[in-house]
């Protein structure tokens, strides 16, 4: 039973029981949605004739503003990645760079987790496999300077700079982070055009923590939602949309670099 479903029987049943707004909250909650957006939630539930085609509604009209495509058209679009360990962040280098050649552009990789050997490794595989050309440094060399260096040698349309995996909490790591993009700027004040976070589906209301840290040291611009496919409650980039007012460019659902698309909400209804 998908997660949509699911939330929809248990409201559905409490409405059959008690129509309690108390109880809805719970459910709404326990699915990661945070305490306020449920609150608001469950006061519109609490009108609805339709518990169904209501509640997908709500979800839409919360979403669908912020859903949006990665602007590409200029001479090379500069996307730095960001996110904590485990949110799948290499991986969705790999598939925003296929998905990006799928539309006809040329797409060179930045490998700037230059103190995990593996990180390299596995980046430097994806880009092989997809034949984009990928800058890299020594282990353990200056991530801001192979940043540098990509920026001025790229001539893709599409320039995806993969950062270290880190934990929000991570000053050291952090600050390092806010030199990539210092760097970056003073090439062009206009880069990074895009800086991305990925979100773990399955991460619950910790993504909220994530986003407020990472924004603190770099201007985010969009969320792509990963691990679509698993057991995730679903209710956290509801959560996020609904907080932060972020655009949301993408969801990824498994290991292959072709399971990726563009945001859409009926097929997260479904999927969820």
């Amino acid at each position: 039973m998908s997660f949509f479903k699911n939330i929809k029987e248990k409201i559905a049943n409490i409405f059959t029981k008690s129509n309690n707004i108390e109880d809805i909250e719970d459910v709404l909650v326990e699915a990661d949605f945070g305490i306020e957006l449920a609150s608001k939630i469950a006061l519109q539930l609490k009108k609805s004739q339709d518990i169904n085609g209501d509640f997908e509604a709500i979800i839409s009209d919360i979403l669908s503003p912020h859903i949006q495509t990665i602007n590409t058209n200029r001479d090379t679009t500069v996307i730095m990645m960001v996110g904590v360990n485990g949110t799948g962040k290499t991986t969705t280098v790999a598939k925003l760079a296929n998905y990006f050649q799928n539309l006809g552009k040329s797409v060179d990789i930045a490998a700037c987790d230059t103190f995990r050997a593996a990180a390299v490794d596995q980046i430097e595989k994806w880009a092989n496999k997809l034949g984009c050309k990928l800058f890299r440094g020594q282990t353990n060399s200056d991530p801001a300077s192979v940043a540098y260096d990509a920026v001025t040698k790229s001539q893709g349309d599409i320039l995806i700079i993969d950062t270290a995996g880190r934990m929000h909490n991570n000053q050291n790591l952090m600050g390092e982070l806010q030199k990539i993009d210092r760097v970056l700027k003073k090439y062009n004040p206009d880069f990074p055009h895009e800086t991305i976070i990925t979100v773990d589906a399955t991460s619950g209301q910790n993504t909220k923590e994530q986003i407020k840290a990472f924004g603190e040291y770099c201007k985010l611009t969009g969320v792509i939602l990963t691990k679509m496919d698993s057991n995730a409650k679903g209710g956290t980039i509801v959560g996020i949309v609904d907080k932060y007012k972020m655009p949301i460019y993408g969801g990824g659902t498994g290991e292959s670099f072709c399971d990726f698309d563009m945001f859409d909400v009926k097929k997260f209804c479904k999927i969820m």
